[in-house]
This record gives structure tokens, C-alpha cells and sequence, in this order.
């Protein structure tokens, strides 16, 4: 009896799903009234933990946060971003919830916003940057280190970005009082000595000493934050920009690839208006041109992300992303 129970809960959760991803998102009065809201990416505060922070205010937050990151034609995530408390360092895990749903974990508690913008943005990266599939191409992920240092780099630029909207478009009136400590915070961890390159050393020659390390371990985070600082300004100047991380990760030998391939990889899987941004971002990297060819460019093997079906099912192992 348990289990033909568990079957009829996972087959109405499934039936569920689908009639929900067939309708379109209803927003709050709020955010029907923004046209910069995107539609499309449904977020869901849930859980206890938070503190004094209500979950609607933290949904605002998170919302405004994928406002500034989700840009261009909003891509209709195939499900909701389910967001919980949990002590430690902040996760997206593989693992999807019972009706198909991302799992985001984060540590912000009570009204610092500042700390959800910030871990928010991070982990929203990794869902943008097609994290199931990097999962599924081999347990060694030679690259996955470049996607934590982009991940990071929008954690930085949401800050940033919402610390100068708020001082005059805050979602409520209150909480433009709550743009400096935003600024305040995205200028103290930039200004981090250890994020910055050692005096009179080029970035080509500080990443090249450092590939093989970060190769065998993305979490480097020290090193990691040295790139986002690098980053930083390409994005800020090309915000649109962001919409290329929906290309990342697609090509069945970006696991195992060297850098100047994965990035050609990726230039090859991106539309044409991303490809030059893609160069400048290797140029800042110091690693010189990129550039794809047409022809290879057309033989390039694109694995498709996986099928975000509303059984739940994903490509990867259970287990975090990023900690």
C-alpha cells in the first residue's frame, strides 16, 4: 500500500508539473506592474531558517537578482527554482526535488540582503550555465574551475548592479535605504588584496602556472576570485552578455578539453552576437584568439541539455554543485 501510495503522489506531482509549465507564470501585483520582471523564471522561497526575514521579501530579492543576470529573450526555465535555508556554504544541487524542481541552498539569513544577492547570483550562474550536462560528460571536470570563477563574477555584478537601481528603483520605497550596504558589501570583497593579480604579472602568465591545480580542483576559491575581478568589467560593459552562459557546457569533450578549447567550444555552440564577446573574455584571459572557423564550427558536436521533464529525472549524481 506505501508504495502504490508514493506511485499515485509521483504521477499527480508529474501531472502537476506539466499543467503548470504549460500556463505562464503569474506574478505578484509588483512585478506585474515591472516590465523589466522576468517572466519566465519562477522562483520559490521555502522552508524554515530565514530569520527575521519573511519569505516574500526574500522572493523580491532573489527575483530582482535574476532581473539583472536572466537577459534577452528570457529563457522559459522548464521548472521553478525551489530556494531553502541551510547552514554552510551555499549549493545548487544535481539533484532535482520530487516534481522536477532546482534545489538551491543558501546560508543569508534575517534581512542581509547583501548575502543573498551575493550567493544568489552565484548559484542562478550555475543553472544558467547548463551545470546538468557539465555533470554528465565525465566525473573529470577539467574546466568546471572557469564556471565557478563566471559564477562568482555574477554574484559580484548583481551586487553591483542592483546597489545603483535601488537608490532610485527599489522594489519597495523603505528599501532604498538598502542600496549602500550593497554597495558597500560588492566593494569590500573586490577590493579583496588576494582577488587582485600580483604587481607587474600578466593574467596569461598568472593563469598558465595555475591551470593544472584548478584543473583537479574547481574550488580554489582564492584563485577563482582572481578571474571574477578580471571578468568584472567585460560584463558590466556588455550585461547582455549574460545570455551567452545558456551556450556553456554543451559539447561533449568540454570536461577534458584544454581552456583555449573549451572556449572555442563554447564560441562554436554560441549565436554569432556572443562570439566576440567570447574573444575579449579569452584576449582578457590571455589567451589570444579563439576564433572558430566556420567549418569547424559547423562539425562541432553540441550535446543538447538534458530533458527537464517533469518526472525530475537529470543528467549527474545527486550532490552539490558548488560549496
Amino acid at each position: 500500500m506505501t508504495g502504490r501510495r508514493s506511485d499515485v503522489r509521483r504521477i499527480l506531482a508529474c501531472a502537476l508539473l506539466i499543467v503548470l509549465g504549460s500556463l505562464p507564470w503569474a506574478p505578484s501585483a509588483r512585478a506585474a506592474e515591472d516590465p523589466d520582471t522576468v517572466v519566465g523564471v519562477t522562483i520559490r522561497v521555502a522552508g524554515e531558517g530565514w530569520g527575521s526575514a519573511e519569505r516574500d521579501e526574500i522572493e523580491t530579492v532573489l527575483q530582482a537578482v535574476a532581473n539583472e543576470l536572466v537577459t534577452g529573450p528570457a529563457p522559459m526555465f522548464a521548472a521553478p527554482i525551489v530556494v531553502s535555508y541551510a547552514a554552510g556554504s551555499p549549493v545548487t544541487l544535481y539533484e532535482r526535488g520530487a516534481a522536477g524542481e532546482y534545489q538551491v541552498h543558501l546560508s543569508a539569513r534575517d534581512r542581509r540582503w547583501a548575502q543573498y544577492v551575493y550567493q544568489f547570483g552565484h548559484e542562478l550562474c550555475h543553472i544558467m550555465s547548463n551545470f546538468e550536462v557539465r555533470a554528465a560528460n565525465t566525473a573529470h571536470k577539467r574546466n568546471q574551475w572557469f564556471e565557478e570563477a563566471v559564477c562568482e563574477t555574477a554574484g559580484l555584478f548583481a551586487l553591483r548592479r542592483m546597489a545603483a537601481r535601488w537608490q532610485t528603483e527599489a522594489p519597495y520605497p523603505t528599501w532604498q535605504d538598502y542600496a549602500p550596504a550593497l554597495r558597500a558589501y560588492a566593494d569590500r570583497l573586490v577590493g579583496e588584496a588576494h582577488r587582485h593579480l600580483p604587481e607587474g604579472v600578466s593574467p596569461g602568465r598568472w593563469l598558465h602556472a595555475r591551470l593544472e591545480t584548478l584543473g583537479s580542483n574547481p574550488y580554489r576559491r582564492s584563485d577563482n576570485e582572481v578571474v571574477a575581478n578580471l571578468l568584472l568589467p567585460l560584463f558590466e560593459r556588455a550585461p547582455e552578455q549574460w545570455a551567452a552562459l545558456h551556450h556553456l557546457n554543451l559539447h561533449p569533450d568540454d570536461s577534458v578539453a584544454d581552456l583555449p578549447q573549451y572556449l572555442r567550444n563554447w564560441r562554436g555552440n554560441a549565436p554569432r552576437d556572443h562570439q566576440q564577446f567570447i574573444d575579449e573574455l579569452a584576449g582578457e584571459l590571455g589567451l589570444g584568439d579563439v576564433t572558430v572557423s566556420a567549418r569547424a564550427q559547423s562539425a562541432a558536436a553540441i550535446t543538447p541539455p538534458p530533458s527537464r521533464d517533469s518526472s525530475g529525472g537529470q543528467a549527474g549524481n545527486a550532490g552539490p554543485l558548488h560549496d
